[in-house]
């Protein structure tokens, strides 16, 4: 039955993409597309890639502080490998937690500290959601300050959904730290029928933040939110390469950026993300064309920015292929 579900579930995605990109295509027409995607200027999508391949660095060091405070004090040559590898396998399947699991596994595999492992890289991507989320509210109100819309009363659905992901996020945080709703979490987790339940306690633990780790706090936030506004920035730099980006419209990247960047930790197939990208831009007064374009063309650029970590997976496959004949060559030299 696995066997059989692999394929299917690639094919699926496969049927999902190429729907998408025909619908697309029939919607604003292939010449329109492509001179459309011809406007874009090299040196502000070179800058792109640049701000993404910096922002990822300085994810490196937020999970490096993550891991060496759940004592998995990797070298930072490891955990930028790792790291990158991670980024290139969230953005090659085009959402998901592909390249974290990937991560989690390679410390479980030779450090034997999966759930530690498993602990820094939820708090890593829990605190680049939080601060997205935080960016997201801060621009939704930015937005109906503009339009007067908090002075008459009326508020948008979409803007009182992204109140409440923050809340939500919020709350997760609360948990993190609240030792009272811990005990009142892991009390309801102990009465519900789950075989499971003993092994998810011991995970939940493992995430907890306890005093000793408040001083790490003030580090990973900030670097949370220098992480990503950069990736804002990015999307602000494809729309500046094709034109689009003006004063009057920067504070829809802080709103609708965060959103597509929650969408990504679902493994959607490739398209599905850049078209509701594309169709929340269109809804907000950009260029239908143009607005699709720029979601497709700023998935490439985090395509691009994240290709060294495809190298590095391939480099140690390799050095380990080469490893494991060298270990049977000596065993059977032995013999």
């Amino acid at each position: 039955m696995l066997k059989l579900k692999t394929p299917l579930l690639t094919l699926l995605k496969a049927g999902v993409t190429l729907a998408i990109i025909i619908l697309l295509v029939n919607k604003l027409g292939w010449e329109d597309i492509k001179s459309t995607a011809a406007t874009a200027r090299p040196v502000w999508l070179a800058a792109a890639i640049l701000l993404f391949l910096a922002s990822t660095f300085i994810g490196v060091f937020q999970w490096g502080i993550l891991l060496h405070n759940r004592k998995i004090p990797l070298p930072f040559g490891r955990s930028c490998r790792l790291y990158f590898i991670g980024m290139f396998f969230n953005n090659f399947v085009f959402g998901g937690i592909v390249g974290d699991v990937l991560k989690i596994a390679s410390i479980r595999s030779i450090d034997g500290k999966g759930k530690a492992g498993l602990a820094a890289t939820f708090l890593d991507r829990f605190a680049g959601l939080w601060a997205m989320c935080g960016f997201a509210v801060a621009g939704s109100i930015v937005l109906l300050m503009r339009h007067g819309a908090l002075r008459s009363g009326k508020v948008d659905t979409a803007m009182v959904a992204l109140a409440g992901a923050f809340l939500l996020f919020a709350g997760i945080l609360v948990f993190l730290l609240c030792k009272p709703m811990q005990r009142f979490c892991f009390t309801m987790l102990g009465r519900l029928p789950l075989a499971a339940k003993d092994r998810i306690r011991d995970t939940l633990s493992e995430m907890l933040i306890e005093a000793h780790d408040l001083h790490i706090l003030f580090k990973v936030g900030t670097l949370s939110a220098v992480i990503q506004i950069m990736r804002i920035g990015v999307h602000l730099l494809v729309a500046a390469s094709l034109g689009l980006l003006t004063t009057a419209n920067f504070q829809y990247f802080f709103i609708f950026v965060p959103i597509i960047a929650m969408l990504m930790t679902i493994p959607l197939p490739f398209g599905v993300r850049e078209a509701a990208g594309g169709t929340l831009f269109a809804l907000a007064g950009f260029p239908e064309g143009a607005a699709y374009v720029m979601g497709f063309l700023a998935t490439l650029v985090g395509l691009a920015g994240s290709f060294i970590g495809g190298l590095f997976y391939i480099t140690d496959r390799t050095l380990s292929r080469e490893q494991h004949e060298n270990r049977i060559n000596r065993h059977t030299a032995l013999q």
